[in-house]
């Protein structure tokens, strides 16, 4: 029996260091990738510093004053025209802002008119007493759609209110009504 437990914990100890081994060599080999590639990424550093500046060669002299002059006026000239797109986004601002005016002057003339129906009297007919029917004549209905159609529409009046030069006081039992 000792025997048999022997052999058994003998195989367990080659197994166990066999992968420890195995472990160690692959731990090995990552490092020697890493250590290449971080040699390669330096060498490519160093290669890009190290390398001078080759500037073509010139025939003939050059006046670098000239030269510098021209570039600063080309720079000057570039910066000076007008920006395309920063003009287009203004005027795309400019739109939107006057939009926005007119929605807001839209939702004012919107509230001022439900003001103005809470405020304005309603015609209040009689009702007549369901036991006595009578015929009304053309002319009283007539009358009576004539005066409808003289009051003017309520955005005509609004807009009148609203003009500069149009200065109305209004009476103060007026103001408590709404």
């Amino acid at each position: 029996m000792n025997y048999i437990f022997g052999i058994i914990l003998l195989a367990m100890f080659i197994l166990a260091l066999r992968v420890i081994w195995a472990t160690c060599l692959q731990l090995l080999a990552m490092l020697k990738i890493s250590i290449v590639a971080i040699s390669r990424y330096r060498a490519q550093r160093s290669s890009k510093r190290s390398l001078p500046v080759i500037m073509p060669r010139i025939s003939h002299d050059v006046d670098w004053l000239a030269m510098s002059e021209s570039v600063r006026q080309e720079i000057h000239s570039r910066n000076a025209l007008p920006n395309r797109q920063v003009d287009r986004l203004d005027v795309e601002l400019q739109v939107k802002t006057k939009t926005m005016e007119l929605i807001k002057a839209d939702i004012q003339i919107a509230k001022l008119q439900q003001e103005l129906e809470k405020v304005r009297p309603t015609v209040v007919f009689q009702d007549v007493d369901s036991g006595k029917r009578t015929k009304r004549s053309k002319k009283t209905t007539a009358v009576m759609d004539g005066d409808l159609n003289k009051s003017p529409h309520p955005v005509h009046q609004l807009r009148t209110a609203l003009k500069p030069g149009n200065v109305q006081v209004i009476p103060a039992n007026e103001l408590a009504r709404h």
